[in-house]
C-alpha cells in the first residue's frame, strides 16, 4: 500500500508474522540544477568550517607554507601566543604605501619593502654599523626608483616611532587572495 503524505512517499507492507514494515521515501522536488548549487553551497561551508578550525589552531594554509619555507631555510618559525600581531603591525606599518590602485605584484613589491625597512630599523637599535651594511645590501639588489633612499629612511623613521616596541625582525610573509585591497596577510617572525 502506497500512501502519499506531503513531500514523502510511505510505502507500508505487512510480513508474516503480523509486522508492519515502513519504509519512508523522500521525495526530491529540487532539479538538478539546485541540487548542484545546493551541493557547492555545502562544500563551501565545509571548506570555511575547515579552515576556520584550522586558522584557530594556528594552522592555517598560509601558516603552513611559511613554516615549510622557513624550515628549507633552516629557521624555526613558532606559532604567535602573543596578543600582539605581527600581521596587523605589517599591515598598519606598510598602509601609507599602498593605494587602492594597485594590483597584486605591487603590492607584494611594497610589502617586501616595507619588511626590509622594518628589519632594518630592528637591527638599528641593536647596532648602527649592522643598520647600514643592511641597508647597503638592500639597495645594492633593488632596482634603482628615484626618491628610494629617502622612503626607506622615512619608513626606518616610522618603525622607531611608532612601533618601537615590536623588537621582532619579519622572517617571512605571505599575501593571499588579493582582490583589489582584499587580501589575507600572515608573517613569520623571529626575536633578533
Amino acid at each position: 500500500m502506497r500512501l502519499p503524505s506531503g513531500n514523502m512517499l510511505v510505502n507500508t507492507r505487512c510480513s508474516v508474522e503480523g509486522l508492519i514494515f515502513i519504509n519512508v521515501r523522500f521525495k526530491n522536488k529540487m532539479g538538478k540544477a539546485e541540487n548542484i548549487k545546493r551541493a557547492k553551497k555545502l562544500k563551501e561551508a565545509k571548506r570555511q568550517r575547515e579552515q576556520g578550525a584550522s586558522i584557530a589552531a594556528g594552522l592555517g594554509s598560509s601558516s603552513r607554507i611559511l613554516q615549510e619555507r622557513n624550515a628549507k631555510r633552516g629557521v624555526e618559525t613558532r606559532l604567535n601566543k602573543d596578543s600582539v600581531k605581527y600581521s596587523e603591525l605589517l599591515q598598519e606599518f606598510v598602509d601609507p604605501l599602498l593605494d587602492s590602485q594597485n594590483d597584486s605584484s605591487t603590492i607584494k613589491l611594497k610589502f617586501a619593502f616595507g619588511v626590509h625597512a622594518w628589519n632594518a630599523a630592528t637591527v638599528r637599535e641593536k647596532s648602527e654599523e649592522a643598520y647600514l651594511l643592511a641597508k647597503r645590501e638592500f639597495f645594492k639588489t633593488a632596482p634603482y626608483v628615484p626618491g628610494m633612499e629617502q622612503l626607506f629612511e622615512e619608513m626606518v623613521d616610522r618603525k622607531r616611532e611608532k612601533f618601537s616596541e615590536h623588537k621582532n625582525i619579519i622572517v617571512d610573509f605571505e599575501i593571499k587572495k588579493i582582490h583589489g585591497t582584499d587580501y589575507h596577510l600572515t608573517v613569520a617572525t623571529a626575536p633578533l
